[in-house]
Formats: structure tokens, sequence, C-alpha cells
């Protein structure tokens, strides 16, 4: 409203497949999983002179509900120098406080939510220390309403020594949380892009490589993940995601050659690429309007 009376364009960033917070809407699951969450992007997105998206497959998903408008497949862009910078002192005094020892180090990061499927990742782990004779530990960095209930989930499974839930961490501090890791670990199917995986691609130790991705397929795993190459993405089965994460565990040099591709991959998602692009975006944006305006 306040764009046309000013009589500028309207550029929509989507980030959030609201069909997947349906449990959060006091409305028949169902009808807002199915209908209304489709209804209010289309609608809002259509009232908007260009729309940018994270990834092609929201694109896709977009076009799939009627989306009109113009769309821009732009990934977010993330501080890579940032997650390149190693405080030696503060990891050394993150493991001791957490007691790592010589067991490979898990990462994950997310809201402790029922859309993030940390069930699914926990009973995943479950199994996983049956098939692996390898010691592993997972950092689960998150918070959320849900925290008490995963706490008494972990302790039900056996992990209590295996899994530990951080809680929420300070967005300046997350690179050395990530560079206690070798692997990073992702279960969520509600993202449209999952900004912890490019972050966690670029912050592996040593320097010249990044944490490899283990990743239930989804829409916004999918532009991210390239699969044997700087990670994997399975189905959301135990079964293959398990055996995914084991083979990691237990082949080094697979993990190694992976790490390396995705600080190469996370590099090219720079803040000053995403920058970039984005100015252009505005600038044909403003373009199309003003072409409009003077009818032609």
């Amino acid at each position: 409203m306040l764009a046309r009376r000013r009589r500028i364009p309207v550029v929509y960033t989507y980030h959030t497949r609201l069909e997947h917070y349906a449990h959060f809407v006091p409305l028949p699951g169902a009808l807002f999983r199915n209908l209304i969450s489709h209804a209010l992007i289309r609608r809002f997105a259509n009232r908007c002179h260009g729309v940018v998206v994270p990834t092609y497959s929201a694109e896709e998903y977009l076009r799939m509900i009627g989306v009109k408008s113009p769309i821009f497949v732009q990934p977010t862009g993330i501080d890579y120098p940032r997650f390149q910078q190693v405080d030696a002192p503060a990891l050394a005094r993150l493991r001791t406080a957490l007691g790592l020892g010589e067991e490979t180090v898990l990462i994950s990061a997310s809201r402790l939510s029922g859309e993030k499927n940390i069930d699914f990742m926990l009973e995943a782990l479950a199994a996983l220390r049956r098939r692996s004779p390898r010691p592993f530990r997972l950092l689960l960095i998150g918070d959320s309403h849900e925290r008490q209930r995963l706490q008494e989930k972990i302790a039900w499974l056996g992990l209590a020594e295996r899994v530990t839930l951080v809680g929420a961490v300070p967005p300046e501090e997350m690179a050395s949380w990530y560079q206690l890791g070798q692997l990073f670990l992702f279960a969520s199917k509600s993202e449209t892009q999952g900004m912890v995986i490019p972050e966690a691609m670029a912050a592996g130790l040593p320097v010249v490589a990044g944490l490899p991705v283990v990743a239930v397929r989804s829409s916004g795993i999918e532009d991210a993940v390239k699969e044997g190459v700087n990670g994997f993405k399975t189905p959301g089965q135990q079964e293959p995601w398990c055996a995914r994460v084991a083979l990691l565990l237990e082949d080094e040099a697979l993990r190694r050659r992976l790490s390396a591709q995705a600080r190469a991959f996370a590099r090219q998602h720079s803040i000053e690429c995403f920058a970039r692009a984005m100015r252009e975006i505005y600038a044909t944006t403003l373009a199309r309007a003003a072409k409009e305006r003077n009818g032609s």
C-alpha cells in the first residue's frame, strides 16, 4: 500500500515455507497447510514487482502455487571471512569445557522445534551407535520450547554421553563452535535455504577445509548440498541417512575430500557476491517499473 502511494516498486524476499509451520497456527492443520498458507504467499508475492528466493526449488514452489511476478534466484550471503578466523584459546577452552577427547565431533544447529525434525536425527544417531564402532559426540546448537522434551528423549535413547544440547550461541561465537566439528548434520525439512549449511561449510579446521554435510533431502537443501561433492542428502528415512553418517565417520579420506570441496562451495556465497547480485536485482526492478510507468 505504501509503495503504491509512493509509486515505488516492492521486492519481496521469500524465505519461509509457511505450510511447515501449521502446528503454530490455531486453525485445522490441513486447512492451513494445504490452502491458506499457499494463498497468503501467492497473494502477497503477486502484488510485488519482484521476488527474491534463495534456491531454484523455492522458485519452482512459487510458480507451482501461481506466483506470476518476476522471480530472482539468489542465495543469501554469509560473512565468509568471519568463519575463517580461528581463536585457538577459545577453541581450547570450549574443548575442555565440553570434555571432548578423540571422538569425532558432529555439529548441528537449529531451533529445537517440531519442524526441524530433531527426533528423526536423535533416533538415527541411536541406530548409528549400534552399527558403527567409531565414537562420536553431537553438539546440537539451538534452543526453543521443546528442549526439555528432547533432553528426556536423549536420556531414554541412551545418548546422554553422545549428544549435548548446547543451547543458544551468540552469532559472533558460531565460527568457534563449527570449528570444533568434523561433520555437520541437518535433518530439517522446512528450509528454503538453511543458512547454517554454508556457514558450516566455511568454518571447519584446518583452515583449508569446511564441514561436509549430511542432510535430509528437502527443497531448501537441494541447491546447497551437492551429492558426493560437499556432502550427502538422503530421503527422510533412518537407514540411508544413518549409512551416510557412518560412511563419513569411518572414511577419513572421503571426509577430507568433501571438506575441501565444502569450503570452496561456501566461498562462492560470500556477502560481497550476494551484495553485487542484489544490486543488479534492484536495478533491474527499478528499470522495469520505470518502463511500466512510462507505458513503453
